[in-house]
């Protein structure tokens, strides 16, 4: 009986040993299994967020500038494991009434955006998804240390790239300039026509928007930050690391550009083949050894302060086990409900199909003064890829003048096949909205120009959705979420009006053919759902 009573050493060791799993046990499983829940929440995420995701792995797999997109999530999931031990020293306390209305709202737009078919939109709302679901189960204080390995995750979406856009067509004019400079210097004869035509003796180069550099700046800031946060201490190293990764990639970029026209000097053929992509993963894997050196040397001349001495209380790290599982377990609760019906929701709800009024094929032949010339056009200029209907067209005034029509419709925008995305985003680098008259009315419209085989050729586009015309890229996005909710449709119509340039003055272009979308634009209506 004594013995019973008597703790041995034996006995005091395991009770200790036990001690941390009782404290997990206090802090994580409430009054149900951890695991248990983790992975019901866990499988109502995926299948919320398996469409969008589906999209991302695509983007990265097919579209260049985008590969680093495999590694991020790798890369986030171990910045957030640094703060492990940071993060088991702060108490759970869920944050209710904000953690439930931020991920109510950020399921949302994830559910618009997925029904809508906008990529960009939806993975910046599957991040938000993430940091509601660490507000509601967590609380502020986990948020706050989490914060650095969420928001690095738009590295792996299309939101910087639509960020940068303003950039490219900046970048290509001082790309070109920049590298027919470092072929000038090396005694290489070269010109520059036209802004981003590098014209060799052997071959001209075009410095199209994939070559400006504005993709390597976003992939060498995927490296540059987590790199400057996991090996550097000082603030201002930091930042000088990461200001130097953006000149590192533009100056980087100057060197490929010229390195291709070296090659293509010396007698190159395979221009656009294995040697263009290998060339261009040498120069990017050398701006990254280059970031990587800078970084030791900042490593080297930084001042080593001392790390604060941190007493860390065990006893106060957790208080209230009892009621922190119970909070928990409501937290967990909220956050599967809210998940399960925009899953439900997601997987519900009708995306119909809806066709054209009158087939594309059917639009009048003679519009006002105009009469077709031939069909269909030779010349695209810009297309959406899997359009359900297009019209190429050329029209002639009895004056000569002659305008070329575009039209491109689809009844169901998705990833790949919406008519705001990669491939239209050319027509908006040199876009300024105009009111195009029609009628006693008018209609919202873009001029623009485009560069064709060495040349300028002046249009006007405009987006038709839901009856409605819209020149913004972002307007346009709005109508076809709002119109998805609303109707259950994602239909809309890509409309473009091209002139070639006649010597007449700069504004005769234009004049021909907003002359004529104004007489085409009441017929498209007819066409359009």
């Amino acid at each position: 009986m004594e013995n019973s009573l008597v703790n041995t050493p034996e006995s005091v060791s395991a009770s200790e040993s036990l001690r941390p799993f009782a404290r997990a046990k206090a802090r994580w499983f409430g009054d149900y299994p951890f695991l248990l829940r983790t992975i019901g929440l866990s499988v109502l995420l995926v299948l919320l967020c398996a469409p969008i995701f589906g999209d991302l792995w695509n983007l990265w797999w097919n579209r260049y500038g985008f590969s680093h997109g495999f590694l991020v999530p790798l890369v986030s999931l171990y910045l957030a494991s640094l703060q492990w031990p940071t993060l088991r020293q702060i108490p759970i306390e869920p944050a209710f009434v904000p953690g439930l209305l931020w991920l109510v709202v950020a399921t949302v737009l994830l559910l618009a955006s997925e029904v809508a078919g906008v990529m960009t939109t939806g993975s910046l709302a599957l991040i938000l998804v993430l940091a509601g679901l660490v507000l509601l189960l967590c609380g502020y204080a986990y948020l706050k240390v989490l914060a650095f390995p969420l928001a690095y995750l738009v590295f792996m979406t299309p939101v910087l790239d639509g960020l940068t856009e303003p950039l490219v067509w900046p970048f290509q004019l001082l790309t070109a300039n920049m590298s027919v400079a470092i072929l000038q210097a090396l005694g290489i004869p070269v010109l520059l026509e036209n802004s981003t035509s590098i014209i060799l003796p052997t071959v001209t180069l075009e410095v199209v928007r994939e070559c400006s550099g504005a993709g390597l700046l976003i992939a060498v800031l995927a490296i540059g930050l987590p790199l400057a946060s996991l090996t550097l201490q000082a603030w201002w190293s930091r930042i000088t690391l990461v200001l130097s990764s953006v000149v590192i990639a533009i100056v980087a970029n100057w060197v490929r550009v010229a390195v291709m026209g070296i090659y293509a000097q010396a007698g190159g053929k395979d221009l656009h083949g294995p040697y263009h992509i290998l060339q261009g993963l040498f120069v990017d894997w050398v701006a990254f050894g280059f970031l990587f050196v800078g970084a030791w040397l900042l490593g080297k001349v930084e001042y080593a302060a001392p790390p604060p001495s941190s007493q860390r209380d065990e006893k106060g790290s957790v208080s209230g086990p009892a009621s922190h599982g119970r909070a928990l377990n409501r937290a967990w609760w909220l956050a599967c409900v809210t998940i399960a019906t925009a899953t439900l929701a997601l997987y519900s709800l009708d995306r119909g199909t809806t066709g054209l009024k009158k087939e594309l094929t059917t639009f009048p032949t003679v519009i006002g003064e105009w009469v077709i010339d031939h069909q269909p056009n030779d010349e695209s200029l810009v297309g959406i890829p899997d359009a359900d209907e297009s019209l190429a067209r050329t029209y002639r005034a009895p004056d000569g003048r002659r305008v070329n029509l575009y039209v491109a419709y689809t009844n169901t925008q998705r990833q790949g096949k919406e008519l705001v995305g990669m491939e239209t985003a050319p027509l908006h680098e040199k876009a300024n909205a105009i009111a195009l008259r029609v009628g006693e009315g008018v209609v919202p419209a873009n001029r623009t120009v485009l560069e064709k085989s060495r040349r300028s050729i002046p249009a006007v586009f405009w987006y038709h959705i839901n009856g409605r015309s819209y020149a913004g890229r972002t307007q346009a996005k709005l109508a076809t979420i709002e119109q998805a909710f609303l109707r259950g449709r994602t239909d809309g119509a890509l409309v473009l009006v091209s002139a070639e340039p006649r010597s007449g003055g700069s504004e005769e272009p234009w004049k021909a053919q907003e002359e004529f979308a104004a007489a085409a634009f009441p017929l498209m209506r007819e066409s359009f759902p």
